[in-house]
């Protein structure tokens, strides 16, 4: 593990919609917070050299700071970490250590355990979003048990979904994300699984990579992204899909809902199921 280097700007919250869309048409993954004490926002980006970190300070202001492997790589303390627990399918631990994972894998037989320790990569199964991906995935692939499937991830994070759609026993699996660094872990959490070899990994973007000419459609796609992102994808997906196939999506605000289903319905995509987990949503179209 190597020292990280973290730009950060604090910003006014009438400024910050402004802020994210900027970063969102530049590609930059960025993470906001807000203290309760403060009015104003901190917006942070993570680079893996310094030379990134300051080439963000001389356009955007803001400082940078070192953030050590300890800070940015935390693991759960002693051998017992979260569980989630997904349908009667799978069961998710943010622990890592190995005499763990043989326990849980020897008191939970009829369980498939994934071990996604807290890293610099969304999608530890712990975020609403993430948890009900998977359980729509597990809804999916229990429907597809006898017969063949492919699983198409679109921004996978941590890999997590990808991970677990080919331990549930999708034959294709591809995996794209467009920050590299989550990449890397992504691609890591997938040799810890076994399925290295069973996972295409992909840096790109998903816009750019739905809006290519069709190739061997995919039997199920999971879209865990921004609003704006689903909305304008929402054209591209059917080209992808065979007749039969269908889609998960998720990362999108219950206020935004209407317009979601209504980009959905409208590209010929209804959805047949949604949720909703605090003020995230999740469908399956």
């Amino acid at each position: 593990m190597e020292t990280l280097f973290r730009w950060s700007k604090f910003v006014e919250e009438s400024c910050l919609e402004d802020w994210e869309n900027r970063f969102l048409a530049e590609h930059i993954s960025w993470v906001s917070e807000k203290s309760v004490k403060r009015s104003r926002w901190l917006l942070s980006v993570y680079a893996a050299t310094r030379a990134e970190a300051e080439s963000l300070r001389n356009r955007f202001g803001g400082s940078v700071n070192d953030i050590a492997p300890q800070q940015w790589h935390p693991r759960p303390s002693g051998g017992r970490g979260s569980l989630l627990r997904i349908r009667d399918r799978l069961l998710v631990t943010s622990s890592d250590d190995a005499d763990e994972l043989r326990r849980l894998e020897i008191e939970h037989p009829g369980r498939t355990v994934l071990s996604f320790p807290p890293q610099l990569a969304f999608g530890t199964g712990g975020h609403a979003t993430t948890a009900a991906c998977l359980r729509y995935l597990v809804d999916f692939a229990r429907g597809r048990e006898k017969h063949s499937w492919s699983f198409l991830d679109l921004g996978c994070g941590s890999g997590i979904l990808a991970v677990a759609a080919a331990r549930l026993g999708a034959g294709r699996v591809k995996a794209v994300e467009n920050d590299g660094m989550a990449l890397i872990y992504a691609r890591e959490n997938a040799i810890r699984h076994g399925v290295g070899e069973e996972i295409e990994f992909v840096e790109g973007d998903a816009i750019a990579l739905m809006s290519e000419t069709p190739g061997e459609p995919w039997d199920l796609i999971g879209a865990n992204l921004f609003s704006d992102l689903l909305e304008i994808l929402f054209p591209c997906f059917p080209a992808h899909l065979p007749e039969n196939g269908e889609l998960i999506i998720s990362g999108f605000l219950a206020t935004q809902a209407a317009s979601i289903s209504r980009h959905a319905a409208a590209a010929g995509l209804p959805f047949r199921n949604q949720v909703r987990r605090g003020k995230w949503m999740a469908a399956r179209a």
